[in-house]
């Protein structure tokens, strides 16, 4: 029975780790990233899990990540590369960012891993 328990365990550490992209994010000091006027900063960022997204689902981007029908301060659409500079740590929200400035938050189920994205027949990331 200890046998089966450990495998359960295991089988569980490697889907979680799966789940994760193979790793967990590490800390990023809030004020070390460069967040445009209007913008709310986070308490806490963490490194995204993937090196680069695709805009999998057109949205907009708002300036808060923890209040819905927060100001929007700008769009992204479907296929659009996206500079990603942070995830919000504890949030399912991502920093998105032009030129190294952090512009506002769209939720991570509104994009794709670069590497996992798959472009909707007629249309060019």
């Amino acid at each position: 029975m200890a046998r089966l328990e450990a495998i359960k365990i295991t089988c569980g550490a490697v889907v979680l780790a799966l789940f994760h992209g193979g790793a967990l994010g590490a800390d990023i000091p809030a004020d070390s990233l460069k967040i445009a006027a209007g913008v709310v900063k986070a308490t806490g960022y963490e490194t995204p899990p993937a090196k680069g997204y695709v805009v999998a689902n057109s949205t907009n981007v708002f300036n808060d990540h923890a209040v819905y029908g927060t100001d929007v301060t700008g769009q992204l659409r479907l296929g659009e590369k996206v500079e990603a500079l942070a995830k919000v740590k504890g949030w399912d929200w991502m920093l998105v960012g032009k030129e190294g400035t952090g512009i506002g938050y769209v939720p991570i189920s509104m994009l794709a891993p670069e590497d996992k994205y798959v472009a909707p027949l007629g249309v060019r990331p």
